[in-house]
């Protein structure tokens, strides 16, 4: 069940933003309140986390600790695999 589930889930209308939205909780939980407050914006699209920061030096060590991170986010649970993690200096931009 735990393996079908996120494939139904995805086919469904705004599924894949569900699942995201899961991926970027997963990321801040895993992250905790301080560092998760640091990160403007956290998004999940196509194997690729993204994670804003105004912080050089947590974009620094976000993109050192990638590996680990890609690890413990990478859970059947989740229903997603992240292949990427991307991190980014600056304000997110406006929608």
């Amino acid at each position: 069940m735990g393996n079908i589930l996120p494939r139904i889930v995805r086919r469904q209308p705004g599924g894949s933003r569900l699942l995201g939205a899961q991926v970027a909780l997963a990321f801040r939980t895993l992250m905790g309140p301080e560092v998760a407050g640091l990160c403007d914006e956290v998004e999940f699209r196509g194997g690729i986390l993204l994670v804003s920061t105004s912080s050089p030096a947590l974009a620094h060590q976000l993109r050192l600790d990638a590996e680990t991170i890609m690890v413990r986010l990478n859970q059947p649970e989740l229903g997603r695999t992240i292949r990427t993690l991307r991190v980014r200096i600056g304000r997110p931009t406006p929608r």
